[in-house]
């Protein structure tokens, strides 16, 4: 007869075979999520490699000369969003 600090040997036992799968179920989900978050990353790395920033820089250049009214606003809108974003919330 087993008493609560001392489980019965195949209560142990059942107890042990829970923990080992739910430490293979974790160690899967593990893996599975860290291989994607390698796949993104390696997907996401060859993405910015094939990106020419010098002729992204003209192309910017030349919105900014033929259109400044519109790229001074839209710094401005992005400059307060980011503002805001960094401030944080006050308490007071």
């Amino acid at each position: 007869m087993a008493d609560e600090t001392n489980p019965a040997p195949n209560e142990a036992a059942e107890g042990d075979g829970r923990f080992n799968k739910a430490r293979a179920f974790v160690n899967e989900k593990y893996s599975a999520a860290s291989e994607a978050a390698r796949s993104g990353y390696n997907q996401v790395k060859e993405k910015v490699e094939d990106v020419d920033f010098g002729a992204v820089a003209d192309q910017v250049r030349s919105y900014v000369r033929s259109n400044p009214g519109k790229a001074l606003l839209i710094s401005v809108g992005v400059g307060f969003v980011i503002g805001l974003l960094l401030r944080g919330e006050d308490e007071e």
